[in-house]
């Protein structure tokens, strides 16, 4: 039986393809937020699962990619796919280019790798007050298709990625998350890998990436509140699409009606 035709295929392949520099491959939840800012103070332009907010049309590409990598869903991406998903960014930050490092690492052999670092049992704890805490908020199931545009695609996106996890984890998160760090170190030469913490701060990071310090501190940004602020204005803004387009109907019912009573009281 014929396999349907991937959606990535039908991308048109960038006339020049923009060149990976920098792949960050450190689990979620280890400021891997600050790092993206921290790039982009660097003058890079770094490429974070948020942004597809901007780009929602890379949402069902990327669930294409994992479900060929996790699932065994059809042809696994390379090169000349992640070219695509990429277009327009030369740092991969974090997820969801983490759920699929291997082939990243394949895919960007001259790119330099980062991995945040964090310790292992306060990830534990932030996994669990954030990313967890997150997505037992079911009532985005209802509300975030009325947002077609982003929320909907979003959610869906996210559901399936926190879906992967015990696919990921087959062993738990713990021993997963040491793994993760064990495989990439087998993977990278040690000259081309920084493991990095954003205590750090400026001094490692710009030595290894060869780029001046900057004047400005490091940033230190998305902490559990900021987080967890950010997934209550999803919910918000999904909410607000939802009562737009449910009472709209309503009041165009009551306008009619209305302008029908109108017009009748003109003719008396």
């Amino acid at each position: 039986m014929a396999q349907s035709p991937r959606l990535i295929d039908q991308v048109p392949q960038p006339q020049s393809p923009s060149k990976m520099e920098v792949l960050l491959l450190g689990m979620p939840r280890t400021g891997t937020i600050s790092i993206r800012v921290a790039f982009e103070v660097l003058g890079y332009k770094p490429f974070h699962g948020r942004m597809m907010d901007e780009l929602p049309e890379l949402y069902p590409l990327w669930l294409e990619a994992l479900d060929a990598k996790w699932r065994g869903n059809g042809e696994l991406f390379g090169r000349e796919e992640y070219d695509k998903l990429f277009n327009g960014f030369n740092v991969s930050c974090n997820i969801p280019g983490t759920l699929v490092a291997e082939d990243l690492i394949k895919a960007y052999p001259n790119a330099k790798v980062v991995v945040s670092t964090r310790d292992v049992d306060r990830w534990l704890r932030s996994m669990r007050e954030s990313v967890d805490s997150a997505v037992e908020w079911k009532s985005f199931d209802w509300i975030a298709p009325w947002d077609s545009h982003v929320i909907g695609p979003w959610w869906k996106y996210h559901k399936y990625q926190h879906g992967l996890r015990p696919l990921i984890a087959p062993k738990g998160e713990r021993q997963a998350y040491l793994e993760h760090y064990a495989r990439i170190r087998e993977l990278v030469p040690a000259d081309n890998l920084l493991e990095f913490n954003p205590a750090d701060g400026w001094e490692p990071l710009c030595k290894f990436l060869g780029k001046p310090i900057p004047s400005t501190p490091f940033p230190h940004v998305n902490n559990t509140n900021q987080f967890l602020a950010g997934r209550r204005r999803r919910w918000w803004r999904a909410l607000g699409m939802a009562v737009v387009k449910i009472s709209t109907p309503v009041v165009v019912v009551l306008a009619a009606a209305w302008w029908s009573r109108l017009r009748l009281w003109w003719r008396v």
